[in-house]
């Protein structure tokens, strides 16, 4: 039987790495995901990603049907609020599985069938904190568990129902959102964050990573480090005092990283992840610290400035000026 389903739904064109992200899950056979899009682009699904063809419009209508609120789904980028909805909404698509939930694509996935084996999984009734992957038990209780209210107020209410983005998917940017729920409701929620996820600032990669219970995000600063994907596994290898470290990740996180594709990387069996780039690797048995030294950690871009320069426009349009 398998663990978990997530569920996508994704409007617009998918990233120009999204064959990445596919080819990362085809690996975890305890795992389905089901993408609703209206990229009707050719990709090379694996078994284990079933994608559900949509337009837009009919997603609202779809969505709208469930609830009586008048739901604010002007655009696609507001489905990060409804983000915990999805086990409710499609409810009638994931009868089979144990958990469901969400994750993003502007990641690749690494080994889940390890390190998220069910009898870690039953313990809680929600795993992880961050919008960019969360799991929840499959029940009917805790698919409708985001309409329940904390000291009477119903997050959920202006979440869906705001124009504006209120982050209601995850925590680390305020408390009125679906963790704040879980928690003060009683449930089992595991909190650690188990990402590799590069500050969107900084050209290089610096890995933030959040602790709850401080409710803040702190970066590491490796200066001799590489991200590898080397089938099914995100591994991490450091130098440091001149020792080679290795750790692996659940996933990785690219979040607005425009991110470009090495020659024959489409097709590969192991890749690099750098600023801003995948690059094909012919991963050796044994990873030595020579070998690691020689890869390429680096490629010119102008990530930082665009980043900036991109939310400078923002704030002069938020300001009206």
């Amino acid at each position: 039987m398998k663990r978990a389903c997530f569920i996508i739904p994704y409007f617009g064109k998918l990233p120009n790495y999204f064959q990445l992200f596919l080819n990362s899950c085809a690996p975890n056979k305890k795992f389905d995901w089901l993408i609703i899009t209206n990229d009707n682009r050719e990709f090379s699904y694996p078994k284990n990603v079933k994608k559900i063809f949509m337009e837009w419009n009919d997603f609202k209508r779809f969505a709208q049907k469930k609830f009586k609120e008048k739901l604010a789904l002007e655009y696609p980028k507001k489905l990060c609020d409804f983000k915990p909805t999805y086990g409710y909404l499609f409810e009638d698509l994931i009868r089979q599985y144990s958990y469901w939930g969400y994750c993003d694509i502007d990641t690749i996935m690494g080994n889940l069938d390890e390190q998220l084996p069910l009898s870690f999984l039953n313990k809680y009734d929600k795993i992880f904190s961050l919008g960019h992957m969360v799991l929840f038990k499959n029940s009917f209780e805790i698919n409708r568990a985001f309409l329940k209210p904390v000291n009477k107020e119903y997050y959920y209410k202006k979440a869906l129902t705001s124009d504006k983005i209120e982050v209601f998917d995850e925590t680390g940017n305020g408390k009125k959102n679906i963790d704040t729920i879980f928690v003060k409701n009683g449930y089992n929620v595991f909190h650690a964050d188990w990402s590799y996820n590069p500050r969107v600032t900084p050209t290089k990669f610096k890995n933030v990573i959040y602790d709850y219970y401080t409710d803040d995000f702190y970066t590491e600063n490796y200066k001799k480090s590489i991200c590898i994907w080397d089938g099914h596994n995100i591994v991490r290898y450091v130098i440091n005092n001149n020792n080679l470290k290795k750790e692996s990740f659940l996933y990785v996180h690219l979040q607005q990283r425009k991110m470009k594709l090495g020659s024959n990387v489409l097709k590969a069996k192991a890749f690099s992840i750098i600023p801003n780039e995948f690059n094909l690797l012919d991963l050796p048995v044994d990873v030595s610290k020579n070998y690691i030294k020689k890869l390429k950690r680096k490629d010119l871009n102008l990530h930082y400035f665009r980043i900036m320069w991109k939310w400078k426009i923002a704030n002069k349009l938020k300001n009206g000026r």
